[in-house]
């Protein structure tokens, strides 16, 4: 690794997209980046020092990481309140006792796939409509030319009839 300076990692930080948040092992927040403070309505200098769990109510990933001693979590998490659904990377630097987690918002994405499921169904459903309507339309024209081909019959019958009394 290159010996970048300290202030080189900390504009990386405020430049990177997705939201970072680190914790001590007390879960007071030490660290969040401008991305993370976008994403869930904050000021970055008003959550630092506060309990993470003024801000968020699923402790799992924090319980895991601590207690079982797991190296890395993912999960897909959806905040209601704040209209965002994230890929979570949650892990522990235990040299530094911090928790960081960084949050990718896919709220773009999720939502994406949600009208294609939706477009897709629609369209599953009109298709549907078309096959039943052709099915219909033949059945209807099946049942004409069984009507019309009995009555050419009685017709065709008669007629040979008529012409074999002429005989």
């Amino acid at each position: 690794m290159s010996n970048l300076s300290k202030n080189v990692w900390e504009l990386i930080m405020d430049y990177d997209p997705n939201g970072i948040m680190a914790v001590d092992e007390d879960f007071t927040i030490k660290l969040v980046n401008p991305a993370f403070a976008k994403m869930f309505y904050l000021q970055g200098k008003d959550i630092i020092g506060r309990s993470v769990f003024e801000f968020f109510n699923d402790f799992e990933d924090y319980r895991l990481i601590m207690e079982e001693d797991e190296k890395i979590l993912k999960k897909i998490h959806t905040y209601e309140n704040y209209g965002l659904t994230v890929s979570e990377v949650t892990f522990r630097i235990k040299s530094e006792k911090l928790i960081v987690k960084i949050f990718h918002d896919i709220t773009d994405q999720v939502e994406k796939e949600k009208e294609l499921k939706y477009l897709k169904l629609h369209i599953i459903e009109e298709v549907q409509k078309i096959v039943d309507k052709q099915m219909k339309t033949g059945q209807e024209i099946a049942s004409i030319l069984g009507e019309t081909t009995a009555e050419t019959k009685a017709t065709l019958v008669k007629l040979l009839d008529i012409l074999k009394k002429e005989k």
